[in-house]
């Protein structure tokens, strides 16, 4: 038996006694008020205590492994549901913004020239800064983006001035230096007029304003459907 110092005996045998239930040395030292090292010291040469430290452990992995499943359970249900809501928010909106001109516009334009692989990331790419600055409307307009949270960044042939093509698409897009990430410069020479600034990116990283804009985007695409076999049939019919 190890030296009890001070402490009453009772003590010692009471922590021996909960450690053999399995009671971890944190534990003890709580119910027995004395130093989880006096526990340690008590115990650390008893069998029977490095046997249950090995379950403890094994415990301890099991509950681990079994509340990260829980977790994960509960983000892919908490996801579901953001994206359930967000979808019939777009829904929604979109019926009250489908005669806005500018809210067609964007739409159309990230059809066309918007990525539509990546999940978590809104992204236009195009060398006509315009066409960029009528997307920033969009996005801020419709999609509530704060402008101040908006990137950017240039695909840049060799040959081009990075300083002044980034001067100039500030100019034109009304963006900051500071929204713009690092450049992309890669190999060859621009050989069209459009290309002496490069190509410009403007981007917004939000799976559920991804989410939002591909919900917008696939009802436009109804429509347009709609709209294209009504123009067919009235086109036959006017020429019976």
């Amino acid at each position: 038996m190890p030296k009890v110092r001070s402490y009453k005996p009772e003590a010692y045998e009471q922590a021996l006694a909960f450690r053999r239930r399995g009671f971890t040395y944190t534990e003890i030292a709580k119910i027995c008020s004395v130093s989880r090292g006096t526990v340690s010291n008590w115990l650390k040469n008893e069998p029977f205590s490095k046997i249950v430290a090995k379950d403890n452990k094994k415990q301890a992995v099991a509950q681990n492994t079994k509340r990260l499943a829980l977790i994960n359970k509960a983000r892919v249900a908490e996801r579901k549901h953001q994206y359930s809501e967000i979808t019939r928010l777009a829904e929604v909106e979109f019926k009250n913004y489908r005669s806005s001109p500018l809210f067609i516009a964007g739409l159309t334009l990230y059809m066309t020239a918007g990525d539509q692989e990546n999940p978590r990331l809104i992204r236009l790419s195009g060398s006509r800064p315009q066409l960029h600055k009528l997307f920033i409307r969009f996005l801020t307009g419709y999609l509530g983006v704060q402008k101040a949270s908006i990137r950017f960044w240039l695909l840049l042939y060799p040959d081009l001035d990075e300083v002044a093509c980034m001067k100039h698409w500030c100019q034109k897009t009304t963006l900051s230096p500071a929204q713009f990430y690092k450049n992309q410069v890669i190999t060859g020479r621009a050989g069209k007029e459009t290309l002496h600034f490069g190509v410009g990116n403007t981007i917004v990283g939000s799976t559920l304003l991804k989410k939002k804009l591909q919900t917008w985007l696939m009802l436009l695409d109804k429509d347009l459907n709609k709209w294209t076999l009504v123009i067919c049939y009235n086109s036959m019919y006017e020429n019976r």
